[in-house]
């Protein structure tokens, strides 16, 4: 087994914050609405976590954090004060000091100035807004609660009040959505002061209001070329205007990747609170329970609130370093495959690696592996070939 313990070793701490004002349709996360009575003893719950958390397992105290990531549902739902809360407990068991970047999601949505420059004074340098589009109709349709007007002024909002990295989510291929309306969006998008867009096509999921209102025959999804037409715009047109592609998903102006979500991609160390939160540490990987009563209620009874554990072995080690590597545009660098696992990565994924080359779908460079244009369009393809 390899061993994560090394001079470079630090660490990403994941916040779950699982309240939304409006729940969207597509949307199967672990996300609540209409549970602001809960809010408070969330929170508690959150910090009571850690705490538990840090006398089980002391050992992970010690390892620098090196970001910090308040996803959602909505973090903004909660206060500046309830934030506040969270963050001054991390400081008091985890050292803090060398965190190069503090994430938040936000909604558009209701967002004031005096709100957004608390958050910046708070140690929030980075900001994330699900705009997802900027067209009214079908915001409305996918039940967002904000319109393309108020997504355009919070941004501005959000840089006066001192954010100087700021990320908006787009969707492609929802319902009745035309690529002229994908044209507008990005059009819109990048005359905003922002530094990231993060692109995302629909996906279906079946417990969702959207799949049964398609089941249904209320919506249609777009056919499959315009669908593709939509992805082909995205990833030719973004990097023309200065946005970067840097994984599958992401494309960011030069200095301003999301280096909590490059932690997942590189396959380095993560603690997850809070409901349905993930972490990836000492070679397990832990899910939390994903729904907050019974989150509450274990950690009430001084119990960490872990669903699921799982214990990743050698193989399973070396299919999820070359498939999340993958993921970016960096790749694999043999040199680093052969420092972890001790073998060359030619030894171990040759054949694999020639086939994916002889069809296009893999090329290599100054010692590393990467898709190719045609190969991020057949990503989950390529991922498969490195799983036994």
């Amino acid at each position: 087994m390899t061993t994560l313990a090394s001079n470079n070793r630090d660490m990403g701490i994941y916040l779950h914050i699982p309240f939304c004002r409006q729940k969207c349709t597509y949307c199967d996360f672990a996300a609540y609405q209409n549970l602001e009575d809960y809010y408070d003893a969330y929170v508690a719950a959150l910090l009571d976590e850690v705490r538990i958390w840090c006398e089980m397992y002391p050992e992970s105290t010690t390892i620098p954090v090196d970001t910090i990531y308040f996803g959602g549902g909505t973090p903004t739902e909660l206060s500046i004060v309830q934030l506040e809360k969270i963050l001054k407990t991390l400081d008091v068991y985890f050292p803090l000091q060398n965190v190069r970047q503090v994430s938040i999601e936000a909604n558009p949505h209701n967002l004031t100035t005096s709100y957004l420059s608390d958050l910046y004074a708070l140690g929030c340098n980075r900001i994330s807004f699900g705009v997802q589009t900027f067209n009214d109709r079908l915001l409305h349709m996918i039940h967002r609660n904000h319109i393309g007007r108020e997504a355009v002024d919070t941004i501005y909002q959000a840089y006066e009040a001192g954010f100087t990295n700021i990320n908006l989510d787009l969707m492609y291929a929802l319902p009745s959505q035309t690529l002229v309306d994908i044209e507008s969006s990005v059009h819109t998008a990048v005359t905003l002061p922002i530094h990231h867009i993060s692109i995302y096509g629909l996906q279906v999921e079946p417990t969702t209001q959207l799949a049964y209102a398609i089941k249904q025959g209320q919506l249609t999804l777009p056919e499959e070329e315009v669908e593709m037409a939509m992805y082909d715009y995205l990833v030719s047109t973004l990097p023309e205007v200065g946005f970067n592609r840097y994984e599958v998903a992401n494309f960011a102006k030069e200095g301003y990747v999301s280096h909590h979500n490059l932690r997942y991609w590189h396959y380095k160390e993560y603690l997850g609170f809070g409901v349905g939160a993930h972490s990836f540490y000492n070679h397990y990987r832990r899910a939390n329970h994903a729904y907050v009563i019974p989150y509450i209620k274990a950690v009430e009874q001084s119990v960490l609130p872990i669903k699921t554990e799982e214990y990743i072995d050698r193989q399973r080690d070396k299919e999820d370093y070359c498939f999340l590597h993958l993921r970016t545009t960096t790749g694999i660098y043999a040199s680093d495959f052969e420092d972890r696992f001790g073998l060359s990565l030619e030894e171990e994924y040759g054949v694999v690696i020639r086939g994916l080359m002889d069809k296009g779908l893999l090329t290599s460079k100054d010692n590393r592996y990467y898709m190719t244009d045609e190969g991020f369009v057949h990503g989950n393809y390529v991922f498969a070939q490195f799983i036994k």
